[in-house]
């Protein structure tokens, strides 16, 4: 799966989802502090999958008239570190490609999607 990890992802995430065969860039390698449309837009340019935890984005995708593939918003507190890596990896892996048009909210104890062409 392409995905593009957001500045906020905790190291630990990304490494993760790279150890588990994911190709994943991260924006703190390839353009850190850059503004939230502008990584949007390297989302969608590069037809990754979005990993954040920045509510921003899902105001983003309710304006936006194109998308990355999907949003994924992590709100996995109080997880440990560990754990919310664990949760993302398994997550992704379970979804897979139904993950493709939607804006999903991921929990610690539920995932939640939403198609884009509902927001």
């Amino acid at each position: 799966m392409r995905i593009l990890a957001d500045e906020n992802c905790d190291r630990l995430i990304v490494d993760s989802l790279r150890k588990a065969g994911h190709d994943v860039s991260y924006v703190a390698e390839i353009a850190r502090g850059e503004d939230d449309n502008v990584v949007f837009g390297i989302a969608q340019q590069q037809n990754r999958i979005l990993l954040t935890d920045d509510l921003d984005f899902g105001r983003l995708a309710e304006s936006a008239v194109t998308h990355p593939p999907a949003i994924v918003l992590m709100r996995l507190d109080p997880l440990s570190r560990y754990a919310r890596a664990q949760r993302v990896v398994e997550t992704l892996q379970l979804l897979g490609e139904s993950l493709i048009g939607n804006l999903i909210v991921l929990e610690s104890t539920q995932t939640r999607l939403r198609a884009f062409n509902r927001l």
